[in-house]
């Protein structure tokens, strides 16, 4: 399955974390998530994702968050490189 990098902190609750997701224009989408539905790997914390297409030429990719972030946003496009998990592109 995709991730995307992303940034942890404390949720609401002990059982949740705030994640914050970088888009192609540097602005962060936070949303709320159960505490063990990132992935850590290689030092790093990872948001599973859909993928919805890949801009090649552009190295950018168009995903879909797991839901809704705070503010309302569900699909963003965000750098091919900050993603792992991706076994070939996405026509």
């Amino acid at each position: 399955m995709a991730s995307v990098i992303c940034e942890v902190s404390k949720g609401l609750r002990d059982s949740e974390k705030t994640v914050s997701v970088k888009d192609v224009f540097n602005r962060k989408h936070h949303l709320r998530v159960e505490d063990g539905y990132i992935e850590d790997e290689g030092g790093g914390h990872y948001l599973p994702i859909g993928v919805v297409g890949i801009d090649e030429t552009k190295g950018l990719a168009l995903i879909e968050l797991p839901h809704e972030s705070d503010a309302g946003i569900s699909r963003l496009w965000v750098r091919q490189s900050d993603l792992v998990g991706i076994a070939e592109p996405v026509s």
